[in-house]
Parts: structure tokens; sequence; C-alpha cells
């Protein structure tokens, strides 16, 4: 599973669209198979949200986000964790220890 964190540092963005650096963590059961810090370049979410599609991130972690934006994304199959802080590697680790990434 491909899981996309967008980061404020080490800490999950408090809002979609404010930050253009992402934790892309992908998982094979509950083990993290590879992570990366990837740079867009640009905080733009119409830019972030067709690079998650086209790169099969499977769910978004984050802090707040617009409805429009969460609606789009669950409608083309990324399941979306909102209202989300916290260090963000810590909280994927806890996501996927206790299955919460798997359910849909």
């Amino acid at each position: 599973m491909k899981i996309a964190v967008p980061l404020f540092g080490d800490r999950v963005s408090p809002y979609f669209g404010a930050s253009a650096e992402i934790l892309l963590v992908e998982t094979h059961g509950k083990k993290i198979s590879h992570e990366a810090r990837i740079n867009m370049g640009t905080p733009d979410p119409g830019e972030i949200i067709r690079w998650l599609a086209s790169s099969r991130v499977e769910q978004l972690v984050c802090g707040g986000i617009q409805r429009i934006h969460k609606e789009w994304l669950t409608h083309n199959g990324i399941r979306v964790v909102d209202n989300q802080m916290g260090p963000a590697k810590e909280l994927v680790a806890e996501m996927i220890e206790s299955d919460s990434v798997h359910k849909l």
C-alpha cells in the first residue's frame, strides 16, 4: 500500500495544500518497505492531487483538507484520513500496526 503524508518539518502538515513536501511510505503487511520525502516544488493542491493519483497512492493522511479536494481524492480511489496531527512517521507506524491503513 502507498501512503502519502503532507509534511510540515517532520510533522503532518496542518492543512492539505499548505506544504510542498510529501512523505511517501510503501507498506507490505505491517512493515514499511520503502519511504521517501518528495518535494513537489509548490504547495498547489491541484498539482499534488494529480501527482497522488498518477503515483497510485492509496491513502492520504493529512490535517485539514477542503471538502472538494477530499471528494475528488475519494472519487478517484484514494482513502483520505484527515484531521491527523503529530510526527508523520510515528503516526503512519501506529496506523500500520493497528491495521487502520487497510480498512476502507
